[in-house]
């Protein structure tokens, strides 16, 4: 637990007024001022302690947001009275499908299944359908606290570079809301969909940062090492990480986790992986399990679970969590889908995630919630190669406040308030009522909610 003297590195100048006063911090007794400069975190003193912040300006949490303080401004600015209520920083979307948002209604009659619906609708990708349809779902995360997000988007022969294109002006549009990274992801397959090859490196040249794959789709064991292989290639030709689909069902044949670790290693990008649903390994027998688990920790092959969709009536699975991080794994937890082809619900909301990490993946030690809340926050940021941690002098002041005092009474699902603040600058509301549902009361979010 952090101690006074370990809040601030400095003190705030004289005269200055907190962003935040007296919040809670996780980890830490008493109330906290949080205040801003730049855009960064420049100070966590004893709410009252800080000159300005005890001046009893401000507006309360519960009555109005006010001016967040633009950093290095002159004057007298609003700040928010947090009254007790839990400060933590912004959540990030560690694995999602934007360039999908919003297109279940598109999907025609008759398809066999989630592969096929999806293949279906993507055909009719526009890139301005997919602008419009992946800005509202960025929009969507944002209010829920998101400033970060890794966007899987098709590349393949159906869909050719639609998607990328629509994604990166869906990324333009809400740049002052959150960073969007985005991975090239063969859906289709490479051996089974060969004019891949050439799209995945023109989206690589077009603004994609990251390779992605998806080597169970391809036809037999060696196909799907190839597959593999041929991914590394790619990053390596581009000097990219690589973010790879590994073992989407639950099914003991499927085996391919095991061999990206060993790949891993092989080309040294040790750190620059993230394998994302994992799920064969949930079933595998413990003796399987714990061989492939170390694997992917003394790899340093970052783990996505995805526990809250459901493919053709059936389950994803959530991996095992517990073993990989108890192994020294960096485990978050993403969404994947959201009423699209594959899934037909789906919230964006971080705490969703958490929540379902938290009751499907067995979370029941002391510390549970903590890891469930890590898993969309620090420790998603890491498996990114981002900071790990909750709130940090120094750090970018991408954070959100509750009126609930803890992780936990936020975690249990109790109507309340959320507000973001994206570097400093307050940019969306929510607001959960038992009567009203959800609802985003910022210009920011505006369009997010429905």
């Amino acid at each position: 637990m952090p101690s006074e003297r370990d809040l601030s590195a400095s003190p705030p100048p004289p005269g200055s007024v907190p962003l935040i006063r007296g919040a809670r911090v996780h980890g830490r007794s008493g109330l906290v001022d949080v205040y801003v400069r730049d855009g960064k975190v420049s100070a966590l003193v004893p709410a009252g302690t800080g000159g300005a912040a005890d001046s009893g300006t401000g507006r309360s949490a519960d009555s109005g947001a006010g001016r967040a303080i633009d950093s290095g401004a002159g004057g007298a600015i609003d700040s928010l009275d947090a009254r007790g209520g839990l400060v933590s920083r912004a959540f990030t979307e560690p694995h999602y499908h934007p360039d999908k948002a919003y297109s279940r209604s598109l999907a025609p009659a008759g398809a066999r299944d989630g592969f096929e619906r999806a293949r279906l609708i993507k055909a009719g990708f526009t890139v301005e359908d997919v602008t419009e349809r992946a800005t509202r779902a960025l929009r969507l995360a944002a209010s829920g606290g998101v400033t970060r997000l890794r966007a899987n988007v098709d590349v393949d022969s159906v869909s050719g570079l639609r998607g990328l294109y629509g994604v990166l002006a869906a990324r333009e549009r809400v740049a002052h809301l959150m960073d969007v990274e985005i991975v090239a992801f063969p859906q289709e397959g490479l051996a089974r969909d060969p004019g891949t090859r050439d799209l995945l490196a023109e989206a690589l040249r077009s603004g994609a940062s990251l390779i992605g794959g998806w080597p169970n789709v391809e036809d037999g064991a060696e196909a799907q090492r190839a597959s593999v292989r041929e991914t590394f290639d790619l990053a390596e030709r581009f000097g990219v990480g690589v973010d790879i689909h590994a073992d989407c069902a639950i099914d003991p044949a499927e085996t391919m986790l095991e061999y990206i670790a060993e790949e891993t290693v092989r080309r040294g990008y040790q750190g620059r992986v993230v394998a994302s649903h994992c799920c064969g390994l949930e079933v595998y027998d413990d003796t399987d399990a714990a061989r492939v688990v170390a694997a992917v920790a003394e790899a340093d092959v970052r783990i996505v679970v995805v526990p809250l969709n459901l493919v053709d009536g059936g389950p994803r699975g959530l991996s095992r969590p517990l073993e990989l991080t108890a192994a020294g794994a960096l485990v978050a937890a993403g969404s994947d889908n959201m009423n699209d082809g594959w899934y037909a619900l789906g919230t964006l909301d971080p705490l969703d995630r958490a929540r379902m990490t938290f009751l499907g993946a067995g979370f029941e030690d002391e510390g549970a919630v903590d890891l469930a809340w890590e898993m969309v926050s620090g420790r998603a940021a890491a498996v990114l190669g981002g900071r790990d941690g909750d709130i940090e002098v120094g750090a970018d002041a991408d954070l959100v406040l509750f009126d609930a005092p803890d992780r936990g009474t936020v975690l249990a699902g109790l109507p309340g308030t959320r507000t973001t603040f994206r570097r400093g600058r307050l940019v969306g509301r929510r607001v959960t009522d038992a009567r009203l549902g959800n609802r985003t009361a910022h210009p920011a979010a505006r369009g997010a909610a429905g």
